[in-house]
C-alpha cells in the first residue's frame, strides 16, 4: 500500500515536459517522435549529424517475429511491438509506410560443399524459391499469423513526417556532443558547434553510439574523424557495441512472399520486399565499439561479392539477379544483449541496443519513452528489465 502511494505521488509531481529533444534519427528515435506527436501532443526535435534513417535504420531488412522472442527478457515488448505495426501499416500508409505485408518464413539446411560443387537442384516441397543440390532439409519458422516485414527507412520517414504533422516536430542536422545541466536536471542537448538546444527532456537513440555521450572527455572512444561523439554527458550510460552486416539487394524475376534463413554456406538470410526487391545478408563481423560515424560506414565489397556467390549457388531464380544496392551497417547491443530503454537520471532517457531487432521493437519502445516522458509512467510496457541504471 505505501509503495503504491509513493508511486502515485510521483506521478502527480510529474511535470509534462514543453519542449523534448531526440539525439538520434534512427528507428528509435523517429518512433519516440511519432508517439509523443500522436498521444501527448508534443512535437519533439530531432537531431542528427547526418539524416533520418542514416544508419542501420535505413539499412536494415524490416523482418518481423512476434514469437521468436518468446522466453526472453523482450517477450512482451516483442508481442506488443509485431501487433503496433500492423496498426501503423494503416495509420502511417499516407505518410509512405506503404510495404508492410505478412509472409512465411523457413529454414533450409544446406551442405555447402556439396552446393558448391553440384549448384541447381529441385525445388523443396513448401519452399517458394531456394533449390540447391546441397539441400538437407528444411522446416518452417512461421506463417502469415506471426512473420511480417516492413521498409525500414519508408517507416522512419512516415513517422517524422506524421510528427511533424500531427504536432510540428521538427529536424535539424547537427552532431550531439554533451548534456547541459542545471541543478541536477537536464535542461538542454549541446552540439559540437557550439549551440545547445533547449529542452526539459533529452532523448539519446543514437544506437551505437548512444554510449560515448557518457563518456569523459579525456577519455576518447577512438572514432574516426574529429571525435563528435567524445562529449561528457551522461556519467556511467551503458557500453553498446555494434556487429557489423553486410547486405546486397537484389532484383527478382518475380515478386517472392517467403524469407529463408539458410544454415550452412554462411548462414544467408534472405527478405524478399513486395516490390521484388530482395534483402540479403550475413556474416557478420564481430561485435566492437563502432568507429566509423554514422552515415560512413565502410562497405567491403569482397563481403558483398561473397553474399552474391551465395546466391547463385542457392536459388536458380536470383542466380546472376541485378544488383541494385551493396551496403553495411552496425546493428547496437549492449554488453548484456538486453535493450537499453528508461530515464537515466532526470531529464534524460536513452533507447538503444535492440541488435537485430531494432526495426521489429522499435513502436513498443517508442510508444513506452514517449509515456514516460510525458506522463512519468509506461502504461503497456513494464520497462523496468530495461532500465539503463541496472548497470
Amino acid at each position: 500500500m505505501a509503495a503504491c502511494a509513493a508511486s502515485a505521488r510521483g506521478l502527480a509531481t510529474h511535470k509534462k515536459p514543453q519542449q523534448v529533444v531526440i539525439a538520434g534519427g534512427g528507428v528509435i528515435g523517429c518512433a519516440t517522435a511519432y508517439f509523443l506527436a500522436k498521444e501527448h501532443g508534443i512535437g519533439p526535435t530531432i537531431v542528427d549529424r547526418k539524416s533520418i534513417a542514416a544508419a542501420a535504420s535505413g539499412n536494415a531488412g524490416g523482418f518481423l517475429a512476434r514469437d521468436w522472442n518468446d522466453g526472453s527478457p523482450t517477450q512482451e515488448m516483442t508481442h506488443r511491438s509485431f501487433d503496433l505495426h500492423a496498426t501503423l501499416a494503416e495509420d502511417l500508409k499516407k505518410y509512405g509506410a506503404t510495404d508492410y505485408r505478412r509472409l512465411t518464413c523457413v529454414a533450409v539446411g544446406v551442405d555447402g560443399r556439396t552446393a558448391v560443387q553440384k549448384p541447381g537442384g529441385k525445388k523443396l516441397e513448401n519452399v517458394d524459391w531456394a533449390d540447391s543440390a546441397g539441400v538437407m532439409g528444411m522446416r518452417p519458422m512461421g506463417d502469415e499469423s506471426t512473420i511480417a516485414q516492413v521498409h525500414p527507412r519508408k517507416l522512419c520517414d512516415a513517422f517524422v513526417a506524421a510528427a511533424k504533422d500531427l504536432a510540428g516536430a521538427s529536424v535539424v542536422e547537427g552532431c550531439a556532443s554533451g548534456l547541459r545541466e542545471e541543478d541536477g536536471r537536464v535542461t538542454g542537448l549541446e552540439l559540437s558547434d557550439g549551440t545547445c538546444i533547449e529542452a526539459d527532456a533529452v532523448v539519446l537513440c543514437m544506437g551505437p553510439w548512444s554510449h560515448a555521450l557518457g563518456r569523459p572527455k579525456t577519455e576518447k572512444l577512438g572514432l574516426r574523424g574529429d571525435s563528435d561523439y567524445s562529449g561528457w554527458g551522461l556519467q556511467n550510460c551503458p557500453l553498446v557495441v555494434g556487429t557489423k552486416y553486410h547486405a546486397v539487394l537484389l532484383q527478382a524475376p518475380r515478386v517472392l512472399s517467403q524469407s529463408v534463413f539458410f544454415q550452412g554456406l554462411g548462414d544467408p538470410e534472405v527478405y524478399p520486399r513486395p516490390d521484388g526487391e530482395v534483402y540479403v545478408t550475413g556474416s557478420p563481423d564481430p561485435a566492437d565499439i563502432v568507429r566509423d560515424l554514422p552515415g560512413e560506414t565502410e562497405v567491403r565489397d569482397e563481403v558483398c561479392d561473397q553474399l552474391v556467390a551465395k546466391m547463385n549457388v542457392l536459388s536458380s531464380e536470383l542466380k546472376d539477379a541485378p544488383i541494385n544496392h551493396k551496403q553495411a551497417c552496425h546493428l547496437p547491443s549492449a554488453v548484456d544483449g538486453v535493450p537499453v530503454v528508461g530515464e537515466l537520471r532526470s531529464g534524460a532517457y536513452v533507447g538503444y541496443g535492440h541488435g537485430c531487432w531494432g526495426i521489429l521493437l522499435a513502436p513498443a519502445t517508442g510508444e513506452a519513452l514517449a509515456n514516460q516522458i510525458a506522463t512519468g509512467e509506461s502504461p503497456f510496457l513494464d520497462l523496468g528489465r530495461f532500465d539503463p541504471r541496472r548497470f
